[in-house]
């Protein structure tokens, strides 16, 4: 499993998203490519900001930004 693939499990399993979004354990995305795919906008925003400071160059903080929000507009 790739270290970003990692990451994105860590954020996903956090009991605050179990708790507030009720995203359940074995219904989650394995990789950030799944992730990027899921109809969940949370999942999805966070997979994006994973894919973005995993990525080489690294996503500035201001891009991030934009994409994650770019993509909540779009999304809701």
């Amino acid at each position: 499993m790739a270290r970003k693939d990692d990451i994105l499990k860590s954020f996903l399993t956090h009991e605050l998203l179990e708790t507030k979004y009720e995203l359940k354990k074995d219904e989650l995305p394995k990789t950030v490519r799944e992730a990027l795919n899921s109809d969940i906008p949370i999942v999805k925003a966070i997979a994006l900001i994973v894919e973005g400071l995993e990525k080489s160059p690294k996503a500035t903080d201001n891009e991030l930004r934009i994409s994650v929000l770019h993509f909540l507009n779009t999304a809701i």
